[in-house]
């Protein structure tokens, strides 16, 4: 497995400064070893930077671990951190400036580093900074939990609310409940869906591109300002799975019983849309099931090893952040699901085609539910970044006849190749 350094603080020793405001801490995350409080009025911008104050209380004594630059904090426990933390939303890195870790209230050990001169790298999912950053960078607007915002949609609760009472409900807010989640917003939507034919009816006219030749994956970011990201991306998918670290993973959370609604080609791929239901909990967040689409060969690949199908279910949060279960197929007996899709495969460029067959979409992702996380991007232009990727390490069957049908309706591979990791961290 592959290790993953610890940031090192230089020792700078100094006394922790009080705030001129007064602190609201709100609680965003808390599990069987400690809870992360996060200070509201603490957050800033700062240049192209955020910060914020946070605390991490522990429920057992810890340890200061020993570095050649911090040989004075040897056996030194603390129970409490404060720490002031920088977030690059843009790049989705982030950065540890100061460090104070207390014992029972005394402080026992202080360090520091200037936010220009400490090193931001890219945190590991559902850790501590992980889900600060997400709280912080959600957006530009100030910092309000799911409870002031109810609060403040309805104006008599708000004039009957008093402030501090308002303060006490500033808490996590429960996991989202799968029917009540709203629909992403019409700003989301475009990087939801992969792009369409220019000739399919109502499509709005984009720079065309394609999986070779001039217009192919070398040439993507060239082709219209909005696909830059394809060229200056960090974190761009798909990618090569190699170096691997272990983590706790949740077992994965679903609903997947509401069948698929239509088929369409839309010349970069076969896609297929599915009624409103299918959810996925990840994240303290719900993410709607909006469709799946198939590339062959396959686009990431595990070890190096290529799979001939490989399947994208796409899922988006009421924000529209996305998250993206990736299912690969291997050459085999016929895939039952796919034999029932197939049935209706358009073979040229159109408009959705309603399914006459029922298919959920269980019957197209594998029982064994372990996974490989990382970060990612779309696989398409605009290759917008910020996607979580969940890989399904066991693959599916599927005939010859299914993956030479697909590639029959497309006429082409449509496979982007591999990109850099730069990086990034891939659990298991």
């Amino acid at each position: 497995m592959k290790k993953v350094s610890t940031l090192l603080f230089l020792p700078l020793f100094f006394a922790l400064v009080s705030n001129s405001h007064a602190a609201v801490w709100v609680k965003l995350h808390e599990d069987n070893s400690s809870k992360l409080m996060l200070d509201k009025q603490s957050v800033l911008q700062k240049d192209l930077l955020k910060r914020a104050w946070v605390k991490i209380e522990y429920k057992t004594t810890q340890k200061t671990v020993q570095t050649p630059d911090n040989l004075q904090s040897q056996d030194k426990q603390y129970n409490l951190s404060k720490l002031l933390w920088f977030f690059d939303c843009a790049a989705q890195k982030s950065a540890t400036s100061q460090v104070f870790q207390y014992l029972n209230n005394d402080l026992v050990y202080s360090a520091g580093i200037e936010p220009k001169s400490a090193e931001f790298i890219e945190p590991v999912p559902e850790t501590d900074v992980d889900i600060a950053m997400r709280y912080v960078c959600q957006t530009d607007k100030p910092i309000i939990t799911s409870t002031e915002a109810k609060l403040a949609s309805t104006k008599t609760k708000v004039l009957a609310t008093k402030p501090e009472d308002l303060t006490k409900k500033t808490v996590t807010p429960p996991e989202p409940i799968a029917e009540k989640i709203a629909q992403p917003t019409e700003k989301a939507k475009p990087e939801i869906s992969i792009a369409k034919s220019a000739s399919v009816k109502g499509e709005t006219h984009k720079p065309h591109w394609t999986y070779e030749g001039k217009e192919g994956p070398e040439s993507w970011g060239k082709l219209n300002p909005e696909y830059t990201t394809c060229d200056i991306g960090r974190n761009q998918s798909p990618i090569n799975i190699e170096e691997t670290m272990h983590a706790v993973l949740k077992p994965l959370r679903s609903i997947q019983k509401f069948p698929a609604k239509d088929i369409v080609n839309n010349g970069h791929t076969v896609q297929i849309s599915f009624k409103e239901g299918n959810m996925l909990a990840l994240d303290n967040a719900a993410f709607q099931m909006k469709q799946v689409h198939f590339h062959a060969p396959s686009e990431n690949k595990i070890h190096d090893k290529s799979y001939p199908l490989e399947a994208h279910f796409v899922h988006a949060d009421s924000k529209g952040n996305l998250t993206v279960i990736g299912v690969m197929f291997k050459e085999g007996k016929e895939n039952p699901g796919l034999a029932k899709l197939w049935q209706q495969m358009p073979n040229e460029v159109g408009e959705p085609i309603t399914l006459k067959t029922r298919v959920i979409p269980s019957e197209l992702i594998p029982d064994n539910r372990s996974y490989y996380r990382f970060s990612g991007s779309l696989t398409t232009p605009p290759c917008s970044e910020g996607v979580r990727w969940l890989l399904m390490k066991t693959p599916l069957t599927a005939s010859k006849e299914q993956i030479e049908a697909l590639e029959h309706a497309i006429h082409h591979h449509n496979n982007r190749p591999v990109q850099a990791l730069n990086g990034r961290v891939v659990l298991e």
